[in-house]
């Protein structure tokens, strides 16, 4: 492995990218619970190479203006969900990149500056918005009725609420504005089965006991 006390972030995934990719597979596999979930390890792999190489063209040049991360991460959603993976593992994918970026430099003694790592954490939470949200999308598509659509609103709320406590991302980012979006589309759907009961319940909730 090579001497990386003095890279950039940018040059030490660039330096470490395979060992990276490396512990990302085995962080899948040992989290693996079934059979299918070990049968698929190896097709998960190129959403890691992908999201590395857009990681590191963001941090030497800025924000892709095309958004290139979060289509991306849109499309590895979709890929997972194909194969039968819950909305959690698509989570913990991007979270696996996290943990290995930041093991191995310490491991290796590499400075990660302050804007490097707010770079790699807007990332990461451009990604996993963009694919929890379409995780959910795809299941909702292949379901039918007012209970299903709820029924993913509250997972996808759920999920990147749980994203948020783990304090990897800060909830001021995209995120956290999903959770805010799911909740308020909660919100309307439940005014929409029963006009008038989320306010009912609200008035209700502020009442004495």
């Amino acid at each position: 492995m090579a001497n990386v006390a003095n890279l950039r972030l940018s040059e030490f995934i660039g330096v470490n990218r395979e060992e990276l990719i490396r512990r990302c597979k085995v962080k899948v596999a040992k989290r693996a619970a079934t059979v299918k979930a070990t049968a698929t390890t190896t097709k998960t792999a190129p959403g890691v190479p992908r999201f590395l190489d857009q990681l590191v063209d963001e941090l030497r040049h800025g924000p892709s203006k095309g958004h290139e991360i979060s289509k991306a991460a849109i499309q590895h959603g979709h890929d997972l969900l194909v194969q039968g993976f819950t909305v959690s593992q698509v989570v913990h994918d991007y979270g696996d990149v996290c943990q290995s970026v930041t093991d191995l430099a310490m491991e290796t003694n590499a400075p990660i500056t302050i804007e490097d790592f707010r770079t790699l954490n807007r990332c990461l939470d451009d990604a996993i918005a963009g694919a929890v949200t379409e995780h959910a999308r795809g299941q909702q598509a292949g379901r039918e009725g007012q209970s299903d659509e709820l029924r993913n609103l509250i997972n996808g709320a759920i999920t990147a609420f749980e994203v948020l406590q783990t304090g990897t991302i800060g909830i001021a980012g995209t995120t956290g504005a999903l959770v805010l979006s799911s909740l308020t589309k909660i919100r309307a759907l439940l005014e929409s089965l029963a006009p008038g009961a989320a306010s009912a319940a609200r008035f209700t909730n502020l009442k004495p006991h």
